[in-house]
């Protein structure tokens, strides 16, 4: 299934997706719904609405945590020229990065590096804290589509990460969760970006060096993680640091992410102005 988190009639609510139809859910959050799923419980259903009287917002809740995995393909990690990582490389994400899947993607007008990476979103849908991989692939409720747009003027300020990868307004996630029933845990997937209708990357997800499984794992033996959290798992090669010469996004460029079987996020760029709230967790 897909399940969608929608603003309808004024108010952010749990959602289905359903062809050209959404079925709303009396559900108070994501997490619940991906609760009840985890659990073999009936989600309830509220009302069948048309597809465009609701907008899609990014499928995470307000309170959920949002980590993101460094340099965990291998084709990425030969065009960056780096060493394989000894552990998954996380940092994270804060709500106020986050938009939906057809929000403007906010350029700062204090960089002029901004670059895309797509990559595959994995939302937990138990609880997990201290488990092996094989209770952490259990775990998984699903996945998404994210694309870690990054400023990489600043990602290279320091060893941390966190200027670079938390640019107000800019990480888009969605369009929903395609609900693990429906791929496998550790799935084969094809992903990748096009800028202004040219392909930047074509990767599959067999290409990471950590497994979706083993990074749940990993964190888990550090923090909880609580349904509805979710991890981007690495990008593939193609990113426009790479190239010779290397390539940003301006204003007004169109950034289509896709990920095979789980959806796509089609993105506008736009410059000078700023948000106090991202778009998508109003």
């Amino acid at each position: 299934m897909k399940l969608a988190r929608v603003r309808f009639e004024g108010r952010a609510t749990p959602a289905l997706v359903e062809d050209d139809r959404i079925r709303l859910l009396e559900t108070e959050s994501v997490a619940s719904a991906l609760s009840l799923v985890a659990s073999g419980q009936d989600l309830p259903l509220g009302a069948r609405i048309p597809a465009g009287s609701a907008e899609l917002l990014a499928p995470i809740d307000n309170d959920a945590k949002f980590f993101c995995i460094g340099l965990n393909y291998y084709t990425h990690m030969a065009e960056a020229k780096l060493p394989k990582p000894r552990h998954p490389i996380v940092f994270s994400k804060y709500p106020s990065t986050l938009i939906g899947p057809a929000d403007d993607i906010l350029l700062p007008n204090t960089s002029k590096m901004v670059d895309w990476e797509a990559e595959l979103g994995v939302v937990v849908g138990r609880r997990l804290r201290e488990a092996d991989e094989a209770q952490a692939a259990q775990a998984i409720g699903g996945f998404t589509v994210v694309n870690d747009v990054s400023a990489r003027d600043y990602q290279v300020h320091e060893s941390q990460w966190i200027p670079g990868k938390n640019i107000e307004a800019s990480t888009p996630v969605g369009p929903w969760i395609v609900t693990v029933d429906e791929l496998d845990p550790n799935p084969d997937l094809a992903l990748s970006t096009r800028v202004d209708g040219e392909v930047r990357q074509d990767g599959r997800t067999t290409d990471q060096i950590f497994t979706p499984a083993q990074i749940l794992a990993y964190i888990s033996e550090w923090i909880t993680l609580e349904p509805g959290d979710i991890v981007a798992t690495g990008t593939c090669a193609g990113v426009g640091h790479c190239m010779t010469p290397p390539v940003y996004l301006g204003a007004d460029q169109v950034l289509e992410t896709t990920i095979e079987r789980v959806g796509t996020l089609t993105n506008r760029c736009v410059g000078g102005r700023v948000v106090a709230v991202a778009p998508a967790l109003t």
